[in-house]
Order: structure tokens, then sequence, then C-alpha cells
């Protein structure tokens, strides 16, 4: 009986420090990042730092009263705009839709466009103002029209912040600031089959 009673006390002295082992000498395995949300957050992180930069240079900007008088609204919008160039002067295309989420916008817009029948693709492209904004801390040139963004492809897409847009003009997706009417951002040559 004591010898069974001292193997079952060894059985359970090996057991109880191969557990304690494995838990704090094992090697733990790391943890899973969803290399996607990495991506949108870090997106995130940079349209909030640009956001930074816009109020700053708003502040600088003198205050304008409540107006109908188109003329004053262009010239506070157009004296935002050179404010945050001013500020940002080094920025260039890439800065804010960044390396790592490029590639998925890409392929999102790839896949809508896939989806379309050529009908829908047809129209699309035709709504889509056709030219070339690829300057970041471009003024949007006021001729060229806003057209609608897909409503599918802009819930596919990451969520902006309200004083940003996403738009289309010709191949390329620019990020545009709504108040400042500049570009933000641009991902060249995203839209396939689009005029340019």
């Amino acid at each position: 009986m004591r010898i069974v009673q001292g193997a079952a006390m060894l059985l359970l002295v090996a057991m109880v420090t191969a557990c304690a082992t494995t838990a704090v000498g094992a090697p733990r395995e790391p943890q899973r990042v969803n290399a996607y949300g990495a991506a949108v957050k870090a997106f995130r992180d940079r349209a909030d730092a640009y956001l930074a930069v816009h109020k700053k240079a708003a502040e600088s900007v003198p205050q304008l009263k409540e107006t109908d008088d188109p003329t004053k609204l262009t010239s506070r919008e157009a004296a935002l705009g050179e404010a945050i160039r001013q500020a940002r002067a080094g920025a260039k295309a890439g800065d804010i839709f960044g390396a790592d989420l490029a590639p998925h916008i890409r392929s999102v817009i790839k896949q809508d466009w896939a989806k379309r029948s050529v009908a829908d693709r047809a129209g699309l492209s035709e709504d889509i103002p056709s030219g070339s904004v690829a300057d970041v801390n471009a003024t949007y040139p006021p001729a060229l029209p806003l057209a609608t963004f897909p409503a599918s492809l802009l819930a596919a897409l990451p969520p902006l912040p309200e004083q940003l847009e996403y738009r289309f003009v010709g191949r390329h997706l620019i990020l545009r600031d709504v108040n400042a009417n500049i570009v933000v951002d641009v991902l060249p040559n995203v839209l396939p089959g689009a005029r340019t």
C-alpha cells in the first residue's frame, strides 16, 4: 500500500512539475495581429494627425462670420488651404494612405469594380471627372465636378472623419479636405478602366 501511495505521490509531483515548467518555461506563441486592422488604425492615426494640422491652420485664418456671400466663403476656403499647404509643405503622395493600407484599398476597389456590370462600370466612368489631380496639397479644381462616390465602395473602405472624403479623379483615388478644398493625399491608378 505504501508503495502504491508513494508511486501516486511521485506521479502527482511529476505532473505538477511538468505543468509548472510548461506554464513558466515554455515559449509563448506570439499574439497574432490582424494586419488589415492594424493598417486601418495607422491610417486613422495619420488622418487624425492631419486634422490636427487642419485645426491649427484654421485657427490662424480669420474666422468667417455667418454669410451667404460666395466670395467671402471662397476667400476663407483659399486662405485655409494656403495655411494647410504651408504647414505641410513637405507632404507627398501616400503620407496618409500609407504603404500599409494602400494594397488593401487597391484590392477593395479592384474587387468592387469586378462585381459591377458593364453598364454600371460605364456609368461610373462617365460620372468620374477625367484629369489628374495627382498633387498633394493642390486645390481641387472648382471646374471639376464632385461626382457621387459609389455607396457600396464607400462602405467597404475605412471610414473617414467628416472633414475628409474619398473622391475619384480619373483613375486616382484622392482624400479631399472638405473645408479647405485641397487634396490631402493621392493613391494613383487605382480604378481600372476609368478615363484618365
